[in-house]
């Protein structure tokens, strides 16, 4: 079988054992990605585990793209739904498997499968690897028929490095939520400003009554 994989991010890791049985083709970049490429890969699939761009409508037409969107569908579509999940009380969440269609997020969902939103951002990405694996190969081998979205849709606001500034008067839980879902290398840290000082946090242990915590200090210009 041939399948396409678009990833903009480097947590997502594809399985040895679906790439060593089936053609797979890798792509990062939104220039990589056009018809006239997926025409001479002819791909059965094309999965989307976290792609920063709009994908042409020509090509999701063509294709059987399917992208993957961790919130509990319809509730959480749009950017990012780890950060505003947590912010809103979740403990876990389903990662969706759903077809790719002009509608944000709002494609019929083949599978889903639940993670764990406990600790940094990088180990729910962990998880979430693991998790896309499973539902990549279980797509491929049973070619699952997708259900409609039920019930009301609620989109999140996309947030931004500018959210990351820690506000005050928060409990000690909030600011621990607050440092750990941006805690990755490929995002901005949580931060305070003081005075002339950026102030950034990173691995946060939170403890009964207390939280330990990495700090490291910028100079604002």
């Amino acid at each position: 079988m041939r399948i396409v994989i678009c990833c903009s991010k480097s947590w997502f890791k594809l399985d040895r054992a679906i790439s060593d049985v089936h053609h797979v083709t890798f792509f990062s970049h939104e220039a990589d990605l056009s018809l006239k490429v997926l025409n001479a890969l002819k791909p059965d699939y094309v999965f989307f585990p976290h792609w920063s761009w709009i994908v042409a409508k020509e090509l999701h037409e063509a294709f059987n793209c399917i992208v993957f969107h961790t919130s509990p569908l319809p509730y959480g579509r749009g950017g990012t739904p780890i950060q505003n999940l947590i912010l809103e009380g979740f403990k876990e969440t389903p990662v969706c498997a759903l077809r790719m269609t002009d509608g944000l997020d709002a494609g019929d969902i083949y599978l889903s499968s639940t993670v764990s939103l406990s600790g940094t951002l990088t180990s729910i990405f962990s998880r979430i690897n693991d998790t896309v694996n499973k539902l990549i190969a279980e797509i491929i081998e049973k070619n699952p028929i997708p259900s409609p979205q039920s019930g009301e849709p609620y989109v999140f606001k996309r947030l931004t490095s500018c959210d990351n500034e820690i506000p005050a008067g928060l409990k000690l839980e909030e600011v621990y939520d607050r440092i750990r879902m941006v805690d990755h290398a490929e995002y901005p840290s949580a931060f305070i400003i003081y005075g002339d000082i950026k102030i950034e946090f990173s691995n946060a242990q939170l403890a009964e009554n207390s939280m330990e915590v990495v700090c490291s200090m910028k100079k604002l210009k």
